[in-house]
């Protein structure tokens, strides 16, 4: 039985690559200039700052016709105006004291600046202005010091907000914020630098300068200060794309320019904060510190599967009214009356296949619907999964049962499922158990086929939503507190016996009947009685995994009353003392030389003991291959004369065991050929 939870994603998978364009020209100098008097005209910036704007625009025309109607950001206490335009990324530096480096501060205070690379530098200090002017002012000590700086921040930002699998393919999409700033370098004497810096957006500059590739950004935006540097990197990738560009090209030039919101003035209101430095960092805040609050994971699931399911209708891969039933927009009543089915357990195999296919049409339309509302997600099979789940449970609510928690436990309820494609149907659930009797009948221990995987996507819905099987494993008063599986895991346990097969099948049924108490079966399918014999099994999470215990780990009935009981409990018996013996193995190697290296490697252990042992283990495994091709030959056997020539077979070896072994090692024996 599959268990792996390995994710694999193919190309199909990923963020489909953006289409890529002609760089435009440098802008003469003259139409900057234009702009950038312009600026000084309308908001009263400091000249510089304006020229450091204009220069960083692609189109100075776009510039001033947004000059004309800026745009209004409220803020508390006053109002910051802002310009849309297109900008280099090249000339734009991302904040080189952004709070993402957080704790990773080294504060003068505390550590000496100087004592290692981390705390080379005291951190840049807060940006200042004067007064309602709208440019920032930061002290640097030196370009080094700049540049140290710079590099910190990026390290924090790419470690934890990493936008570049999404820039690669896609540029930056969204507007960055940008404020010019002057650097001054109070130590070394170097001439101030002026640079358009983020206020908000320095993740997804500095991840697009790192694809661009020139080193530190402080030594990008320094060296495109230069027109004759620009003018010939945008030559050399047009170049690159009449002649058909390269992965590393393409990547470039979505990466060269970027939208932008260039905040250029403010206006306080009375008892508002007399500064613009003041009301830069109240507008950041109202993003990153008073933020919206996330939808949270339940619902951005159920965003992105609607998303899926109206892209494949768009495509044609499912019907309007498919997809109104897949989505769960439409009452079993009006399931019905469109000859749909109205047992969710059903719904749940169709969605759960639809989602985990392999068919490349409806990967792609997964891919494009989750990557037009989010660019970073790797299009996982546990992801798509996840989707599933999403519309899954939206027929749960109705049942008294929390659906997060369903929908968290569900997400781990498919394990073959989600690896071993399988085509749904809508037979009854007796039809699909006759089938997957006949397919273990004919292959106990090989993957489940079609029947028992459709069984299995049916028979997860009602074992999870009625809470019969859970996914967090709690430790106070459980005898299973050291099973770790899944729930798909768990049903996949299921479908290697012909009891966990009819128990698969009697929650199916037990639920679609309006059963809330799932019941429990024996091995014939029958209804299984409590241990007095007064009432119903009813299923839950501790009886489910107790009976369908992970292999190598039999657990102990709660009586011995029947043979069968009696064997499970030796069973455990054994299962525990083969665990024994691996810790026992595992405590020997454990034992150290002085040197380190194992001990017994170097000393050993008494042969006398091991030759004993030896034999000890060889009876022991003969005869667990024995029971083990037993199980299998009675459990691939239905037919009763080939049960009985079975059952013949091994009565006639039942007082010598050893003989049985030799026999059914012996492949020319007659007896074994009978037996066959």
């Amino acid at each position: 039985m599959s268990t792996t939870t390995e994710e694999t994603t193919t190309i199909h998978d990923h963020v489909p690559p953006r289409p890529v364009s002609k760089l435009p020209e440098l802008a003469p100098i003259a139409a900057r200039r234009k702009a950038a008097e312009k600026l000084v005209d309308t908001f009263g910036l400091d000249p510089a700052a304006a020229a450091c704007i204009a220069n960083a625009v692609v189109d100075p025309a776009e510039l001033r016709r947004s000059i004309e109607t800026p745009t209004e950001l409220a803020i508390t206490g006053g109002i910051l105006h802002a310009v849309r335009a297109r900008v280099w990324t090249r000339r734009t530096l991302p904040d080189i004291r952004n709070p993402r480096i957080g704790d990773a501060r080294r504060h003068p205070v505390a550590v000496e600046p100087g004592t290692d690379e981390e705390s080379r530098f005291a951190p840049v200090g807060d940006p200042t202005s004067n007064g309602v002017t709208p440019h920032l002012e930061l002290e640097v000590e030196s370009v080094e010091h700049m540049t140290w700086a710079s590099a910190l921040a990026a390290r924090a930002v790419l470690d934890a907000n990493d936008w570049r699998y999404s820039i690669r393919n896609q540029g930056v999409l969204t507007e960055v914020w940008l404020v010019a700033n002057r650097y001054v370098h109070t130590d070394d004497g170097s001439p101030d630098l002026w640079a358009v810096t983020t206020a908000e957006g320095s993740s997804r500059t500095t991840a697009a300068h790192d694809i661009l590739g020139d080193g530190n950004s402080v030594d990008v935006v320094v060296k495109a200060e230069s027109d004759t540097f620009m003018r010939g990197r945008i030559r050399d990738l047009n170049t690159a794309l009449e002649q058909g560009p390269t992965v590393k090209h393409s990547e470039a030039l979505r990466c060269e320019t970027m939208p932008a919101l260039i905040l250029v003035g403010y206006q306080p209101l009375p008892g508002g904060p007399d500064r613009f430095s003041s009301a830069v960092k109240s507008l950041v805040a109202l993003r990153h510190v008073d933020a919206p609050k996330e939808w949270g994971e339940g619902p951005e699931l159920e965003s992105l599967a609607d998303e899926a399911l109206t892209v494949m209708e768009d495509r044609g891969i499912v019907t309007p009214l498919r997809r109104r039933w897949l989505a769960g927009a439409i009452s079993r009543t009006q399931a019905k009356t469109a000859h749909l089915p109205t047992d969710p357990a059903i719904r749940a195999s169709e969605i759960i296949a639809l989602f985990s296919s392999d068919d490349q049409s409806v990967r792609d339309a997964i891919r494009d619907a989750v990557t037009r509302q989010s660019t970073r997600k790797r299009i996982t099979k546990n992801f798509r999964v996840k989707l599933a789940v999403a519309l899954i449970v939206r027929s749960v609510a109705g049942e008294g049962t929390s659906p997060d928690r369903v929908r968290r436990y569900m997400q781990h309820g498919f394990v073959s499922v989600r690896d071993n494609h399988f085509k749904p149907t809508h037979r009854e659930a007796d039809a699909v158990l006759a089938d997957a009797l006949g397919e273990f009948d004919h292959n106990p221990a090989g993957q489940p086929s079609q029947a028992r995987l459709e069984l299995a996507a049916r028979a997860a819905y009602p074992l999870i939503s009625t809470l019969s099987l859970w996914a967090d494993r709690g430790t106070n008063n459980n005898p299973n507190a050291d099973d770790r599986r899944r729930p798909g895991e768990v049903i996949d346990t299921m479908l290697s016996s012909r009891l966990g097969i009819h128990q698969l099948h009697r929650a199916i049924v037990d639920h679609n009947s309006g059963r809330s108490m799932l019941r429990a079966v024996n091995d014939d399918g029958s209804i299984r009685l409590t241990e007095d014999r007064a009432q119903d099994q009813t299923l839950n999470d501790v009886y489910l995994r107790s009976t369908f215990p992970k292999a190598g780990s039999p657990t102990r009935p709660t009586s011995t009353d029947t043979p069968d009981d009696a064997l499970r409990d030796a069973a455990a018996v054994l299962g525990a003392a083969v665990r024994g013996l691996g810790e026992a193995m595992a405590a020997i190697r454990a034992v150290k030389a002085a040197d380190g290296s194992d001990h017994v490697e170097t000393v050993g252990v008494d042969r006398n003991h091991v030759r004993e042992w030896n034999s000890t283990l060889a009876i022991a495994t003969s005869d667990l291959e024995f029971w083990g091709r037993i199980w299998e030959r009675r459990n691939r056997n239905n037919a009763q004369a080939a049960a009985r020539r079975e059952d013949n077979w091994v009565s006639e070896y039942l007082d010598d065991p050893d003989e049985a072994v030799a026999a059914w090692e012996d492949e020319d024996s007659d007896k074994v050929e009978a037996a066959s």
